[in-house]
Parts: C-alpha cells; structure tokens; sequence
C-alpha cells in the first residue's frame, strides 16, 4: 500500500497563528559591520584564568564597537537632556 502523502503534492506548510516566518536572505560582511558600526554594539564578557581550582586573574570587558560618528551623535543627545540634579553645598 503507498503511503497516503503519495498522491499530493508538497506545498508551502500552513501558517500558524501567532507564528512568524523568517525569511532567509544572505547578508554580507560589509553589510552587517555598517549596520554595527552606525547602530552600535557592546560585546560584554569575562575571563578568569585559574590554575588547580585557585583564580589567579579576573578580566571584565565592556567593549564598545561603533562608528565615531554615531558615538558623537549619541553624545549630543545626551547633552540636550536634562542635566542631573547639582547638590547645593552653603558654607
């Protein structure tokens, strides 16, 4: 007997609600660094180096991977906000 899938054909798979497809579209490297370099990224991690379960050094790292551009623009916003409040010291 022929499985019953043999007489139909295959077609795209029905959407479930609430699901979302991803469309699968190649990105090259020059794109993704341009959308790193103008958005910006922080890569966050740390190392610790340890010898017979003792730990002999820490490393935090906090990078920052933007464009000067943006980091500039991001800091003339910063700017324009409201400055932290400036305690009042009477002598």
């Amino acid at each position: 007997m022929a499985p019953a899938s043999a007489g139909r054909q295959e077609g795209p798979r029905p959407r479930q609600p609430g699901v979302r497809q991803r469309r699968q579209r190649r990105v090259s490297l020059c794109e993704t660094l341009d959308r790193v370099l103008n958005k910006g990224a922080v890569i966050a991690g740390d190392v610790i180096i340890s010898v017979a379960d003792i730990d002999l050094l820490y490393l935090g790292v906090n990078l920052v991977v933007t464009s000067v551009e943006t980091m500039r623009n991001w800091d003339a916003g910063r700017e324009r906000a409201a400055p932290l409040p400036v305690p009042v010291v009477e002598v």
